[in-house]
C-alpha cells in the first residue's frame, strides 16, 4: 500500500486562456476547411451521386427508408397512451409547446426526487 501522496507539480488553470485557445483552434480549423473547399471544387457526376450497392442497380424507392417501418414499434408500445391523448390534440403550436414544457418539468422533478434533492 502506498502511503505517499502523488504530486503532479504546480498547475495552472486559466479559463480565459482555455476559451481563447479553443476559439483560436476553431478559427484555424474553419480557415483550413474554407481553404480546402476553394482548392477542390465539387464536381458531382451522375455516377458519384448513385448509392453504392455492390454493383447492383437500385431504384430510389428501394433505397429510401420507410418511416412507417421505423416508427411502428414505437407506436405499438405507446398505443394506449396515444388513444388517451389523441382527443386533446388541437394542432395548435402553443398547446404543443405547453405540453412539452409540462413534460420537461415532470421529468426534472422525477430526476430531482430520484437523486434525493428536496
Amino acid at each position: 500500500m502506498v502511503s505517499e501522496s502523488v504530486l503532479f507539480g504546480p498547475g495552472f488553470w486559466g479559463p480565459i486562456i482555455a476559451t481563447a485557445a479553443m476559439l483560436l483552434i476553431a478559427a484555424v480549423g474553419g480557415l483550413i476547411l474554407l481553404g480546402g473547399r476553394r482548392l477542390t471544387k465539387a464536381k458531382p457526376s451522375a455516377e458519384k451521386l448513385k448509392t453504392y450497392a455492390c454493383g447492383e442497380e437500385l431504384e430510389a424507392s428501394d433505397i429510401h427508408a420507410d418511416s412507417e417501418q421505423f416508427f411502428s414499434p414505437i407506436r405499438r408500445v405507446f398505443r394506449p397512451f396515444y388513444r388517451y391523448i389523441r382527443p386533446a390534440h388541437t394542432g395548435d403550436l402553443s398547446t404543443y409547446l405547453f405540453w412539452v414544457v409540462v413534460g420537461l418539468i415532470i421529468i426534472l422533478v422525477s430526476i430531482a426526487l430520484a437523486i434525493g434533492v428536496g
